[in-house]
């Protein structure tokens, strides 16, 4: 029987009336609507956020002012994706995410059952000088684009699913940049990348809003990624931001590139909770969760504003991006289409309002219990934290102990289960590092 049908009973012989019970409390509405249920909610929309897979980028993990490495954001990652299963994807920054051995990291990658997702390269050749790929300066551009070039290939080592072109904020001043040369030069760089990566591997455009008002209008936006996109080649897409400060209209955005297969992800948490169940609202309406369907692409996250990076801001951040597609999926979306259709603008608002409010922890509840994960993904996190300190402080006993005698030290570590920095430390990866930074 298929894991998301609730069973349906055989046709009993009459009986006596039972006993007076519980009263029904599921919704009318969705008892005579012809769905499916499990436990009690609509199994398709149960169904659509299982297939929801989120990249957890390093950004959110990195420390801020500590050495962090590769082999750090895959072990936090792996744990990361242990308790919510729906993580299996890291993203790494260069040079912020220090890669000593391509090999040696993706070996650590597969063991701890996560995939290299996106690489991202920081090609700033100065601070305060973003984009230097299309700088006046020869000097200053030749050098960003060998900083690019270099980080591709390593992305190729990796195996890595997608090499990120970031595009910041570029000239917003009159007489400060020519907007075609720009363009052009950028076509070009990403043309020559794309022919220097394997054909399995995406070369994905993001633009990254700074100033969304600035004096003069040159902010990069989707449609100048789309384009850039386009002139790269096959295999080229658009990772878009749909919050509406970054775009004005979501929805055709999420349509427009859906539909020319150039769509490579969203990227969502740094807005808002009401902002970023907009963004999953406009994400259903441009076909990317639509219930009972498979979400096409991954979603990507951000460090939320004033956020401290590390797991349990990451295991947070994935909760509202969660609880924003299960708010998503129980709107109302006739009563939102009648709204529409004669312009009562205040009707239309209070649809999308009624279904901010309302309680997702029924859904929420079901989708976890499907992925056979827990249900409070943080509080475990905290419980594995208290277990692994404390099977750490036995190992280190054990080791003292053998020293003391003069015997042969145990073994330390084992292929399944999670290990510990130091005492007060985050949680690390499993198998041949799980006893990392252990003193």
């Amino acid at each position: 029987m298929n894991r998301f049908t609730a069973p349906v009973a055989e046709p009993a012989e009459p009986a006596e009336p039972a006993a007076p019970s519980e009263p029904d409390r599921s919704d009318p509405a969705e008892a005579t609507s012809g769905r499916r249920l499990l436990w009690g909610v609509d199994a398709d929309a149960v169904a659509t956020l299982c297939s929801m897979r989120i990249e957890i980028p390093s950004e959110l993990l990195r420390p801020t002012g500590s050495a962090f490495t590769g082999h750090d954001a895959v072990a936090d990652t792996a744990v990361i994706h242990r308790l919510t299963v729906i993580t299996p994807a890291v993203g790494l920054e260069l040079p912020a995410d220090r890669v000593d051995d391509a090999a040696e990291l993706a070996a650590h990658a597969a063991d701890a059952d996560i995939r290299i997702g996106a690489v991202v390269p920081d090609v700033a050749a100065r601070p305060g000088r973003p984009l230097p790929l299309c700088h006046p300066d020869a000097d200053l551009a030749q050098r960003a684009l060998l900083t690019l070039r270099r980080a591709a290939a390593l992305a190729v080592d990796l195996d890595a699913r997608r090499f990120v072109v970031r595009l910041h904020t570029g000239a917003p001043y009159p007489g400060a940049g020519e907007t075609q040369r720009r363009l052009d030069r950028l076509a070009d760089v990403l043309s020559g990348v794309r022919r220097q990566l394997p054909a399995s591997m995406q070369l994905v455009v993001e633009y990254s809003v700074d100033d969304p008002f600035p004096v003069r209008r040159a902010t990069p936006d989707w449609q100048t990624a789309s384009w850039l996109a386009a002139a790269a080649g096959p295999g080229t897409k658009v990772l878009l931001d749909p919050v509406p400060v970054a775009d004005e209209d979501p929805e055709l955005s999420i349509t427009t590139l859906r539909a020319a297969d150039r769509l490579a992800g969203l990227r969502l948490g740094a807005a808002g909770p009401f902002a970023l169940f907009l963004a999953m609202v406009d994400a259903a309406e441009g076909g990317v969760l639509v219930r009972g369907r498979r979400c096409p692409v991954p979603f990507a996250l951000r460090l939320p504003p004033g956020e401290r990076p590390g797991i349990e801001t990451a295991l947070r951040t994935v909760a509202a991006v969660q609880e924003a597609a299960a708010k998503a999926m129980l709107l109302d979306r006739a009563a939102l289409r009648a709204a529409q259709a004669v312009g009562d603008v205040e009707a239309a608002t209070e649809v999308l309002l009624t279904a901010y409010e309302t309680d997702a922890s029924p859904l929420l509840t079901a989708v976890r219990a499907a992925l056979g994960g827990p249900a409070d993904t943080l509080a475990a996190y905290r419980e594995l934290c208290r277990d692994t300190h404390r099977a750490v402080e036995r190992q280190r006993s054990l080791l003292r102990a053998a020293l003391r005698l003069g015997a042969e030290p145990p073994e330390v570590g084992s292929d399944d289960r999670i290990g510990a920095g130091p005492p007060g430390g985050r949680v690390v990866g499993a198998g041949l590092w799980g006893l990392r930074g252990v003193g």
